[in-house]
């Protein structure tokens, strides 16, 4: 399984004697998705919204080396490197504010955002943090999260706080319920 590419935890390849529609593989946090090369498309598999967004943008940029590694590999020989979708400061395109949280056990929380947007989150990583993390190892402390509407996010007695758009991706990729779209008139 040939590796193409490798950009924010996913990573794209493609299969030696493979079905014959042009197509990709990626891999990102335990799920996969095949997306074909032309037209661009998802086949089979998820991912979150943000995460699906990076691997078409980053298959259109590089349409024609996809069709060409494509053909390579068709012909049992290696493909060839394709660079990494770069990263963009201003690749967020919007920002949602936390505005409620639920604690579901120590480490989980259900967050609502401004967009309506609800969705778990696992925070278990902060077990190896030190710092302003250490305290919230205890979970009576943990529970003792709330909403800092100033800062549009969640924070806990001792300042420790959490990057809402961080905290975004993680609750898109673990919805209870859709954000509101807003339509036009």
């Amino acid at each position: 399984m040939p590796r193409i590419s490798a950009f924010f935890g996913v990573v794209i390849t493609m299969y030696f004697d493979d079905h014959p529609l042009p197509h990709l593989h990626a891999r990102y946090g335990g799920q996969s998705a095949s997306v074909g090369i032309d037209p661009l498309t998802l086949l089979a598999g998820m991912f979150p919204p943000r995460v699906l967004g990076q691997v078409f943008e980053w298959a259109a940029i590089h349409q024609q080396e996809l069709l060409a590694d494509w053909a390579l590999v068709c012909a049992h020989q290696p493909p060839n490197p394709i660079p990494p979708l770069a990263y963009n400061a201003f690749m967020i395109t919007s920002l949602h504010d936390v505005r409620d949280v639920e604690v579901l056990s120590h480490y989980r929380l259900r967050l609502t955002f401004s967009d309506g947007l609800v969705g778990d989150v696992d925070l278990s990583h902060l077990e190896d943090r030190d710092g302003v993390f250490t305290p919230l190892h205890d979970p009576a402390f943990f529970m003792q999260v709330r909403v800092d509407p100033n800062i549009g996010t969640i924070t806990w007695p001792n300042g420790a706080d959490l990057a809402p758009e961080v905290l975004y991706e993680r609750a898109a990729a673990h919805l209870v319920r859709q954000p509101r779209h807003e339509t036009a008139g």
